[in-house]
């Protein structure tokens, strides 16, 4: 495994949809007439994020089991790539799982996929990243792990097909820099799958303990569209009643000849 230092992020840009207040994350915004309601959390920080999921590293593959993810990722991506092949340039897939956590992701693709695919993956935890390694072996996947940051992808424009993305944008206060970024490195033609936390009860209870953004469908589906990508559309997690509740996926696809451009609300 590669490692790399956790990399420093450049100034956050608004994400769409969301307005940006000192690197903070709406809960709730009323109108009552002329007068506006606003309610903010300060997201968490990296070395916040850091050192929760440091913490939470050794348990998370059991609770992903218990919740069904594992699951519902796979039914997920057997649905979506029945109708959304990538378009792979090379012999195999290049593949980029930003924030791979313990690699749930990837080993429910490597169950679907039609063929081998080359894996790298990024996460800002390195214990997640040691429980990602171990996973991925036994699911038999050769995989260049990286430590760092997905706001700033150690990537060449580009490089992969297929980009896919669990709960990591919704931790960001503006998570349109990492959806730049994303789409930067996604070659034209390229696909990107985001999961994110739903606007719902069991979201909610994500956001108390994470300071996540939780989005409607609807939501997802603009935050890839003004990223860039096109024919955007939400897809099933419905394996699992859980995941069906927690999460939003969505996928879109990079436009052939498309030069990227940094997006701004």
């Amino acid at each position: 495994m590669h490692y790399l230092n956790t990399l420093t992020a450049k100034p956050l840009s608004a994400p769409p949809n969301v307005r940006c207040d000192q690197d903070t994350i709406p809960v709730l915004i009323r109108w009552f007439g002329s007068w506006q309601i606003s309610l903010r959390r300060r997201a968490l920080s990296a070395d916040e994020l850091t050192r929760r999921y440091d913490l939470a590293a050794s348990r998370w593959c059991r609770m992903l089991d218990q919740l069904g993810s594992s699951d519902a990722y796979e039914t997920m991506l057997r649905s979506a790539l029945s109708k959304d092949v990538p378009r792979a340039d090379g012999a195999q897939l290049r593949v980029l799982d930003c924030g791979v956590g313990t690699g749930a992701m990837s080993c429910a693709l490597a169950r679907v996929s039609p063929g081998p695919f080359k894996l790298d993956a990024i996460d800002i935890s390195p214990r997640m990243l040691e429980q990602a390694g171990s996973r991925l072996r036994e699911c038999g996947i050769p995989a260049t792990l990286r430590h760092g940051d997905v706001r700033e992808l150690p990537y060449d424009d580009g490089a992969f097909d297929l980009v896919m993305s669990a709960h990591v944008l919704e931790h960001l206060s503006d998570p349109g820099v990492a959806l730049n970024e994303m789409v930067r490195v996604l070659k034209p033609g390229g696909l990107l799958i985001a999961c994110l936390t739903r606007r719902s009860p069991l979201g909610m209870y994500v956001h108390i303990k994470w300071r996540t953004h939780r989005v409607t469908p609807g939501q997802a589906e603009s935050w890839l569209l003004e990223s860039g990508l096109e024919n955007a559309r939400c897809l099933s997690l419905d394996h699992a009643a859980v995941c069906q509740q927690l999460s939003v996926a969505c996928i879109g696809r990079k436009p052939l000849g498309h030069v990227h451009e940094e997006f701004a609300p």
